[in-house]
């Protein structure tokens, strides 16, 4: 009987993915998995040495080589050598010394993987490696059967990280400051190398359109640097010739995937580099219509994934970045080849930065680490820390309103990279910065007391398939340090119980129900009955209080029909005070869990007046967290458990973040737990320890009393 009632479960999974996906968007993965999965894809695509391409396909009619190229090339955001090495010399933020060493490393196949790790790929480098399970993909299967292979050689991004070609930003600022031929040889023979051992559809590195597209837009960027060198020989011109070819073909025959299937970042990705290659390579067999599907998606499909409100689908700010990095390299092509893009995709731009702006502390860059974080970045390209989006946040500034918007600093040379010497002489305009910023598309707001003091509370609908299950979570950021915090993402292919607890309700400061998610996870990155969820008041009270409450129906779908409303208040000085309840419609005892993850310093714990005190000994001071639980009629609970822990490893992880992709660090994970089948408050003030702060329930009013000042927040009103 067990057996049946799991078929009939899996049925209705499958009709109710089936509806999420629409007609169109179901027959399109129907058709793509069955010829993927029956091998007729290997025979429509077969695989072939690179080396077996006709010359005329890559190199045109003509065989242009590269003495007619360098004569006729076309303009490239990136000024000619002469010209942007002078410029580099001037820029004293490129710490020379640590360049050439990374640079070194990465000749020895020590690639720092993900702005942040090293990962040892070997010499000569092994392109099909796990660095983490030292195991290397098979590098003769056919592109669409290779990721069946994943539970034996682990999460493919490992793999992909060193075939993005990362390391080659660093070769080119090396070699832009000490015009050492040196970086231009190593990029040659690692670009042969890599031909050697990629057969054209072979392997894991032909099977994700946007690695394609990340790494010949690399090479791309790479060639206009290297050219002009002595270096650079015909026969390393026809060999990038060929390769990028061979990228822009597999992309443009498979990308209906990301354009029907995904309908992501890798689209823009994709179509920014059809786009690229016949926009810079006409002769190319198949050039032309190359380009124009490229500007065509960017000009139309790639904008739907852009909110109204600045925000982005995929529920990530670093996704959101990732889209603007292409956008801008897409923008500056097409301006430097005199057919700039319409307007309306520079307003959407602008806007973007606007609602990324609202997000950021201005002491490191630094946003909340909010959504699957993957360790993108498709720019490394300034000595910024991979966290720090004020890169981005500058360069969209000066592409919509030729203004920087912070003073001088490294991140300027993203703008050096992009325009020039002339974009650093730009006036600074600071992004406007609003005391409360709603996103009701996006889904996520921000209260601000300073430049690196804010609060964000996570409150909207899921619009898309993307995001994690994390409603009403808050990020609380005191003098730029980020004290309860957003777990990130860690791994998206391997140590499956990590990427669940990330992906989960678990890693988020929010209330947890039994242990459950707000979703249902179908599969890794698939959930069902996406979470619905409203704001009912933002704006600031007549006790001048900064307000947002909304509320969630992820849990609806539990007998009894939990809901979960959610209040932020911000007072000054760092104090913030957050309401939730739990009420449900009928009495069904479930356990009630308040989840909140500080940081990774030490903490003392203490009992003030029947409250709980966790103090958080950060760099800058002594930071407190005060917690209770209430009855409906606001009677504190007696009978509740207080739970710490840091790092817990095993089959059910807590107490982690992931700042950077496949690095997780231990922090203090709060949880205060409620058994109950009543509706039930809970209360956390946020406090600097310093202030003389105290709080009291009078009748249905927080009282908040810190140095000469009265808050109350009336519950009533929002909670009744």
């Amino acid at each position: 009987m067990s057996f049946f009632f799991k078929k009939l479960n899996n049925f209705s999974n499958l009709l109710r993915e089936i509806n999420d996906l629409g007609l169109k968007g179901a027959l399109f993965r129907i058709n793509y998995e069955l010829l993927n999965r029956s091998g007729l894809r290997k025979i429509i695509q077969p695989i072939k040495k690179c080396t077996d391409l006709f010359k005329d396909y890559y190199l045109g009619k003509q065989l242009v080589s590269l003495k007619w190229f360098k004569k006729n090339r076309k303009r490239f955001f990136v000024n000619y050598y002469s010209k942007l090495s002078s410029e580099f010399e001037n820029i004293s933020s490129i710490e020379l010394e640590s360049l050439i060493k990374e640079s070194k490393l990465a000749v020895n196949g020590q690639i720092k993987c993900f702005s942040r790790w090293y990962g040892d790929y070997g010499t000569p480098i092994e392109w099909h490696l796990n660095p983490k399970k030292n195991v290397s993909w098979h590098k003769e299967v056919h592109w669409s059967r290779i990721l069946q292979l994943e539970p034996k050689y682990g999460d493919c991004k490992l793999t992909w990280e060193v075939n993005r070609f990362p390391h080659i930003y660093n070769w080119i600022r090396v070699y832009m400051i000490t015009k050492d031929s040196r970086w231009v040889r190593e990029f040659t023979k690692q670009i042969e190398n890599w031909e050697e051992n990629n057969f054209y559809r072979a392997g894991i590195n032909w099977n994700s359109g946007q690695e394609l597209a990340i790494r010949a837009l690399t090479w791309v960027l790479a060639l206009y640097v290297f050219m002009d060198d002595s270096s650079f020989q015909e026969e390393d011109f026809q060999r990038l010739m060929r390769l990028l070819y061979l990228h822009a073909e597999h992309i443009y025959t498979n990308i209906n995937f990301a354009r029907i299937a995904v309908h992501n970042n890798h689209l823009i990705g994709e179509a920014l580099t059809l786009y690229a290659i016949g926009s810079y390579f006409p002769w190319m067999k198949g050039a032309s219509k190359w380009k124009k599907k490229g500007r065509e998606l960017l000009e139309n499909d790639c904008l739907k994934q852009f909110y109204e409100d600045g925000g982005y689908c995929q529920c990530s700010h670093n996704y959101h970045r990732l889209a603007l990095h292409y956008y801008l390299w897409g923008c500056r092509i097409a301006e430097c080849l005199s057919e700039p893009f319409p307007k309306k995709i520079y307003d959407i731009l602008e806007k973007s930065g606007e609602y990324l702006a609202s997000f950021v502390s201005e002491k490191d860059g630094k946003l909340p680490n909010w959504g699957a974080n993957d360790g993108a970045l498709f720019c490394p390209w300034t000595s910024c820390d991979y966290s720090d989006f004020r890169p981005v946040l500058n360069s969209i500034w000066y592409l919509t309103k030729k203004r920087r918007a912070f003073v001088s600093g490294r991140w300027d040379e993203e703008l050096l990279w992009l325009w020039g010497s002339e974009a650093l002489k730009a006036p600074v305009e600071k992004y406007k910065s609003d005391k409360i910023s709603v996103f009701p598309l996006s889904g996520v707001h921000c209260i601000r007391q300073g430049d690196s003091d804010f609060a964000t509370l996570r409150c909207g609908s899921m619009r898309d398939r993307f995001g994690q299950a994390d409603q009403l979570h808050i990020d609380i950021w005191w003098k730029g340090y980020n004290v309860a915090q957003d777990g990130g993402s860690y791994l998206y292919n391997d140590e499956i119980k990590y990427h669940n607890y990330f992906k989960g309700t678990g890693s988020h400061n929010t209330i947890n129900v039994d242990n459950l998610n707000q979703m249902i996870l179908l599969r890794r990155f698939k959930w069902m009955e996406r979470v619905k969820a409203k704001l009912t008041y933002t704006e600031k009270d007549e006790n001048n209080l900064d307000g947002i409450v909304g509320e969630q129906y992820g849990y609806c779908r539990l007998p009894g029909k939990l809901t979960h409303r959610r209040g932020l208040w911000s007072l000054s000085n760092g104090i913030y005070i957050v309401v939730d309840k739990i009420i449900q419609e009928q009495n069904i005892p479930y356990k009630i869990i308040l989840q909140w993850l500080l940081g990774p310093w030490d903490i003392n714990l203490k009992d003030k007046n029947n409250w709980q005190e966790i103090i958080q000994n950060i760099p800058c001071g002594k930071y407190s967290l005060y917690l209770n639980s209430f009855t409906d009629k606001l009677n504190i609970l007696k009978d509740k458990d207080l739970n710490i822990v840091k790092g817990r490893e095993g089959e059910n992880p807590r107490g982690w973040i992931s700042r950077y992709y496949g690095e997780r660090e231990a922090v203090n994970s709060i949880e205060l737990g409620v058994n109950t089948e009543k509706p039930v408050f809970f209360i956390s003030i946020f406090t600097p320890s310093e202030l003389d702060l105290s709080f009291s329930l009078e009748n249905s009013e927080l009282v908040i009393n810190f140095g000469k000042k009265l808050r109350k927040i009336n519950l009533d009103k929002y909670f009744s």
